[in-house]
């Protein structure tokens, strides 16, 4: 697996973005790889693209839902482009374009992320 952005993982005030960390009364479900808005998002390994996924109702902010033999899960705040949709993605390959989450979320001192987590 390679990092989505290329990039390490978010530390910031507002959040440590480790797999598994506090989040008040619950776990982090996912990893949050740090990114610059708008910049090129890559498949982390081979997958199926299989929908585009909103990580909360009435967000403009836009992800995907993926699959592979063995598992499935999310990568959310990025604009996937849409003609990989339904298609394979090979490890590398650009999927979408990063997307800002700190105007969405309210929270001025979260740093952008791509969240990628693994459902099962």
């Amino acid at each position: 697996m390679i990092s989505p952005t290329g990039k390490g993982i978010r530390v910031d005030s507002e959040g440590d973005g480790h797999h598994g960390t506090s989040r008040g009364l619950r776990r982090h479900n996912g990893t949050d790889y740090l990114c610059d808005q708008g910049q090129e998002i890559r498949a982390p390994f081979d997958m199926v693209i299989k929908r585009i996924a909103n990580p909360k109702a009435n967000s403009p902010l836009s992800g995907i839902e993926w699959t592979t033999v063995k598992s499935s899960g999310k990568m959310f705040y990025f604009r996937p482009y849409k003609q990989i949709i339904g298609q394979e993605a090979i490890e590398g390959e650009v999927i979408g374009l990063a997307q800002s989450v700190s105007q969405d979320y309210g929270l001025p001192n979260m740093l952008d992320h791509i969240h990628f987590q693994v459902d099962k």
